[in-house]
């Protein structure tokens, strides 16, 4: 596991997962919170999210906050922005639109506007290098379909241990300990939860965004023992939910049903699961092992560590996979980048910042 400190509030709102691809866009970029969309459509290669990076810099300069949704599979590049105005009164988004995560627009002209890089590119070239792109095209494709089986190789894995170890878990005491974090936390009024997913499973292994990290006043590390931090991590949820407490939730990207991490965003408290050993913020260390009876787990001690060890292979073998992923993407993205017209590009950029902001060309990126 990696954890990446971007400076940024960052996070990802997709998971490659036992599931497949698990998508969160809907409730991301939620009608209630954001005004219009820009759904940016073209090809890898073709600078989404140079185009979304350099409008966000754009408004930031502006005052705007800005919010950085970063790709599941590849970290280092966006899948979407989410920007609000100094005074709140506007919020926009704009969004990578293209497979897997696919966007259609359901008020098109009216809350959604669709912008197509691909005008910048020279259909010629890429018409001379087609079976290129198919060929490399099908190996990705292949390549992700059998990382999702590892993946959900891996899911199974979980579950089997999960079901294992449930007898010997103390789940009233999980809860009783889980409203005495929360008991201190003053109620509000703005219930909201909004998923912010923390880690990745892709195409740079194992990777972790700070966000929840360098943003908490108060950080409490989960050490997990036999899956019981998605037990506290869900009452806690539950709580917040009583309280009416506004909170970005963190699904696990391996399994969606399960919490790995809950932001209280008014207290700025944090719960989360990730080795302390990594983690160079100051926290406080929530053991679990408490709340499991290990001692009366011998019967089934072999099977859990042959799952877990089964567990382990099949999340190895996917993220060993995903470097096959990242081989046919990369070669796929030289070859639009050869084809596109970056200038022409660029100066679009410039007219879509001043039109959708105003401000002045000192503002613009570069």
């Amino acid at each position: 596991m990696t954890i990446r400190q971007t400076g940024e509030d960052a996070y990802f709102a997709a998971s490659n997962s036992a599931k497949g691809f698990y998508s969160y866009y809907p409730q991301c970029f939620d009608a209630a919170r954001v005004g219009h969309v820009y759904a940016v459509k073209g090809g890898p290669g073709t600078g989404q999210s140079r185009f979304m990076r350099d409008v966000a810099e754009y408004a930031q300069h502006l005052g705007w906050r800005c919010e950085y949704i970063y790709c599941s599979s590849d970290p280092s590049s966006l899948d979407g922005v989410i920007l609000t105005s100094v005074t709140e009164e506007r919020c926009i988004a704009l969004l990578d639109a293209t497979a897997p995560h696919v966007y259609e627009p359901s008020r098109p002209g009216v809350r959604e506007d669709i912008i197509n890089l691909g005008m910048f590119w020279d259909i010629e070239i890429l018409a001379s290098r087609g079976e290129e792109i198919e060929a490399l095209g099908r190996q990705k494709s292949a390549a992700y379909r059998q990382a999702y089986r590892y993946l959900a190789g891996a899911g199974e894995m979980c579950r089997t241990m999960d079901e294992l170890a449930e007898p010997f878990i103390k789940r009233e005491a999980i809860r009783r300990f889980a409203a005495r974090l929360m008991r201190d936390i003053p109620r509000e009024d703005s219930y909201r939860a909004m998923p912010a997913l923390m880690r990745s499973l892709g195409m740079l292994g194992d990777v972790v965004m700070d966000t929840y990290f360098a943003k908490a006043s108060h950080l409490c590390l989960i050490d997990d023992c036999h899956g019981t931090a998605q037990y506290l991590l869900s009452d806690i949820g539950e709580l917040a939910l009583e309280k009416r407490l506004s909170v970005r939730i963190s699904h696990d990207p391996l399994l969606p049903e399960r919490l790995d991490g809950i932001f209280l965003c008014g207290s700025k408290t944090a719960f989360a699961i990730a080795p302390k050993e990594s983690c160079p913020y100051a926290h406080r260390v929530i053991s679990m092992r408490r709340f499991v009876q290990t001692a009366k787990m011998k019967s089934v001690k072999k099977t859990l560590l042959y799952a877990d060890r089964m567990r382990r292979a099949m999340l190895g073998g996917a993220l060993e996979t995903m470097d096959a992923v990242k081989k046919a993407h990369f070669q796929v993205e030289q070859l639009y980048i050869s084809a596109m017209d970056f200038s022409a590009k660029e100066a679009f950029t410039a007219d879509f910042c001043r039109r959708v902001f105003g401000g002045e060309d000192s503002a613009l990126p570069g």
